[in-house]
């Protein structure tokens, strides 16, 4: 009996939806395509896996900042990690808005803070085939990943506004003197967004960053549907093109 309600929940939800977003999915739409949280809710139930990154703290609520009608009903949230001590905290986190001025690569920004200053960000957590780096040839499946970043960090052609976040268990800045962080903007994490559409893979490059377990839930998603360099390289995110 239980199945039968959430099959009906799951269709009237799906009614709510526009119709330029239920024909649509895998980085066509963010959460503000809708205009309740219900019909993105509908949404995220339709596309099993999140392609769209409509569920940003993966809670099983797509879009949970939009008004309501809100849905009654929510897709399970995914199983939880096996319980690992955390590593311990260095410094606390902090988070700073900034606009996009540029996207450099598949997992490399260059933002705007509010002070003006102008910094390249790292993404934490991930890792995408290389488009820039000196010496090394550009990467089956670069060129898409940079591609899927500009859909994420750019509307119009214009930069969007974003959130960074640091995490105490990984450094400020990278050896490049880039900043470290994690990037969201309307609710959207960039960094599980880019590994769920296959252009990006989980990076450890020390010690396991606090967001590890979505990322690497998000690329068994990503690698079991064969998306981005699952299909196109094989897997492979570092072959030369």
């Amino acid at each position: 009996m239980r199945a039968v309600v959430r099959v009906c929940v799951a269709v009237a939800l799906m009614a709510v939806l526009p119709s330029s977003a239920a024909a649509t999915h895998a980085g066509d739409v963010d959460c503000s395509d809708f205009a309740t949280q219900a019909a993105a809710q509908g949404h995220l139930l339709a596309h099993p896996g999140d392609p769209d990154g409509l569920d940003g703290d993966s809670d099983g609520r797509a879009c949970q900042a939009l008004p309501c009608p809100c849905s009654a009903t929510n897709a399970p949230a995914p199983p939880p990690p096996p319980a690992m001590p955390p590593p311990p905290a260095t410094t606390p986190s902090s988070t700073a808005t900034a606009r996009v001025i540029r996207v450099i690569d598949g997992d490399t920004l260059k933002v705007r803070l509010r002070s003006g200053a102008d910094v390249s960000v790292r993404l934490i957590g991930i890792d995408t085939p290389e488009t820039r780096k000196p010496g090394t040839r550009v990467e089956c499946g670069g060129r898409q990943a940079t591609a899927r970043m500009k859909q994420l960090a750019l509307r119009n052609g214009r930069g969007r506004d974003v959130s960074l976040r640091s995490d105490p268990t990984q450094d400020q800045t990278d050896r490049f003197g880039r900043k470290l962080a994690y990037v969201s903007s309307a609710g959207r994490d960039f960094g599980r967004t880019m590994i769920l559409s296959g252009w990006a893979k989980s990076y450890v490059y020390s010690v396991d960053f606090q967001r590890v377990a979505r990322y690497r839930n998000a690329e068994a998603a990503a690698k079991a549907a064969k998306r981005g360099v699952w299909r196109r390289c094989d897997g492979n995110f570092h072959t030369p093109a």
